[in-house]
């Protein structure tokens, strides 16, 4: 906000200095009026204007696990309890100007229309005179033109005056006012804006004398007329009125002219000054656009900690990495990166980074860190998991002195969806269990939340069947038992296919040769599917996947490693 206030005060001020050194002599009134009106939307428009730079860069990130130990928090940036008081007290000031300049303004709106309201009030084509009481100055607001009675009425006002705020009710010079008075009533304490209104309306006297010159008047006449007006009659603070400050300033520039050619040169001059301005006072921003060849992602699961790695395919995936700090105090205060946010502003907030990212682009490469504080509001941290979740992020660290994500705690709506899908696996029998990749890793992740009270009064967590051991490789010579010796077993494929529907005895027990393995494909994909259609079953680590989840891990793979040693087993690597 203060970086903002800055920027937008450096912009106006130098515009206001270039019309006051450059422009303000030059006879293009009607220029000056729109440049200084556009003054305002320039300096508001350019500190929000952002250039983004875009830098390729190739890294091997780690993903790390969901449910680490705590390495602590820094916290120096994070408000202290001190700090509060400050912010607390500028923006009551702030706002008790707001309301004082505000009611200002409506006092001053009111009492315009009250004297039309109570005051005889003549037409002259579109334009209406009001005939006041009180000793006032001729001055104008809309068609509006408010004159005294008496001077009315006797005819003692002049033609030039007449022309001259019929000029300020045909240009609508009001708007203008109109709109400076409601930017004064927000920034009621920046100076720059009564040194703009000041400019403005000593333009709009610039315009009204230009025309009353046009139609004929003559220049010392109507300049002794100024003079006579120059009383310390008051008019209102939202009228032009005709004797406004600066009559020595009009009375020069009446006689002054100025070339086209100089008009030109000044006015080519803005096209510099607007770069310059761009340049110097909007925000760039360098995003690294990284990408990922391959990570290793530790996980922490209900039977251990497993280490996996995921290759994302360079053609597929050019995906920026970013990691998100945030901070909670234990006031339950929020700091994003380095922007103080409220917890209801965090969810938009959080849209700000990786706009160019899909929600499953950015739960396989964004990493969000939550640092908390010894004290800080269990409820709030688990609201800032829960949103971080719903944005969609790869890993959530929570880190602080000692608090945990098992002491946390999961949400009730977690655990009513783990309690879901408990029910749904552990109906099926172990033996032939399989959960798909998508709810097992639902499911661990919620047990990983869980509190020692929560699991135990959870439905139990639905273990696979463990995979069957290795079987045992046939003897390759005698072996005598008993005194008798053992068969031969034959040697050639041929023969030892032949054997597996032929129980043979071994060591005195009854034995069958198991089936080989299919010979090994140079396709992946295809011997995954030769070795489904034998009967194979397919594993990471101690988890069964489908064949068709086996044949996605390995199109993804980069290089796939398809281990058939403890064939009809198939242990995968690499995916």
């Amino acid at each position: 906000m203060w970086i903002y206030l800055l920027k937008f005060s450096a912009c106006l001020a130098i515009l206001l200095l270039f019309y006051k050194l450059v422009l303000e002599k030059v006879h293009i009134h009607h220029f000056k009026r729109y440049y200084l009106l556009i003054s305002f939307i320039i300096s508001l428009g350019i500190p929000l204007i952002t250039f983004t730079q875009y830098v390729n860069v190739t890294v091997e990130p780690v993903l790390f696990a969901q449910n680490p130990t705590y390495n602590g928090i820094y916290t120096e940036a994070l408000p202290q309890d001190g700090s509060n008081i400050l912010p607390l007290l500028l923006w009551s000031l702030y706002m008790l100007g707001v309301i004082l300049f505000g009611l200002k303004f409506l006092a001053n709106l009111k009492s315009l229309v009250k004297s039309i309201k109570n005051n005889p009030v003549q037409k002259s084509g579109r334009i209406q005179h009001v005939l006041l009481q009180e000793l006032i100055a001729p001055h104008t607001f809309f068609s509006y033109i408010f004159f005294n009675r008496k001077d009315y009425e006797s005819q003692k006002i002049s033609q030039e005056v007449f022309w001259h705020e019929e000029t300020h009710a045909n240009q609508k010079h009001s708007l203008d006012i109109l709109l400076l008075e409601l930017i004064q009533i927000v920034l009621w304490f920046h100076p720059l804006i009564y040194w703009a209104k000041h400019m403005v309306k000593l333009n709009h006297e610039f315009l009204a004398d230009q025309a009353v010159l046009n139609k004929g008047a003559s220049i010392p006449n109507y300049q002794n007329l100024i003079l006579a007006f120059s009383s310390n009659a008051e008019t209102p603070q939202l009228a032009n009125a005709i004797h406004y400050s600066s009559i020595k300033k009009r009375i020069v520039i009446m006689k002054t002219k100025t070339s086209k050619k100089a008009i030109v040169l000044k006015g080519l001059v803005l096209i510099p000054l607007i770069a310059l301005l761009l340049y110097s006072f909007s925000t760039k921003e360098i995003l690294e656009i990284q990408k990922t060849e391959k990570a290793t992602v530790v996980e922490h699961y209900p039977q251990g900690v497993i280490e996996q790695e995921k290759i994302y395919d360079p053609r597929n995936q050019n995906i920026p990495t970013q990691e998100i700090s945030i901070a909670i105090n234990k006031k339950g205060q929020l700091l994003v990166n380095t922007d103080l946010v409220s917890l209801e502003e965090l969810n938009s907030h959080l849209l700000k980074y990786n706009q160019g990212l899909t929600k499953e682009q950015r739960s396989q490469s964004v990493r969000a860190i939550i640092k908390v504080e010894k004290k800080t509001p269990d409820n709030i941290i688990k609201k800032v998991d829960a949103i971080l979740m719903d944005y969609g992020v790869a890993t959530i660290d929570i880190q602080g002195p000692t608090k945990s994500s098992d002491q946390l705690g999961a949400t009730k709506t977690e655990i009513r969806e783990f309690n879901t899908l408990a029910k749904k696996y552990n109906t099926q029998p172990q033996a032939m269990r399989v959960v798909p990749l998508k709810d097992l890793k639902t499911l661990e992740t919620i047990y990983g939340r869980m509190s020692d009270e929560q699991k135990q009064q959870a439905l139990p967590f639905p273990e696979c069947a463990p995979p069957p051991p290795p079987s045992p490789a046939p003897p390759t010579e005698h072996v005598k038992e008993d005194n008798s010796p053992s068969p031969n077993l034959k040697s050639s494929d041929n023969q030892k296919i032949d054997a597996t529907n032929k129980p043979s005895v071994y060591y005195g027990k009854l034995y069958t040769v198991p089936l080989p393995p299919p010979e090994k494909n140079p396709d992946p994909v295809k011997y995954i599917k030769e070795l489904a259609e034998k009967g194979a079953t397919f594993y990471i680590g101690p988890h069964q996947y489908k064949t068709d989840e086996a044949i996605e891990l390995v199109k993804k793979s980069k290089d796939p490693n398809i281990d058939v040693s403890d064939y009809p087993i198939v242990r995968l690597g690499g995916c």
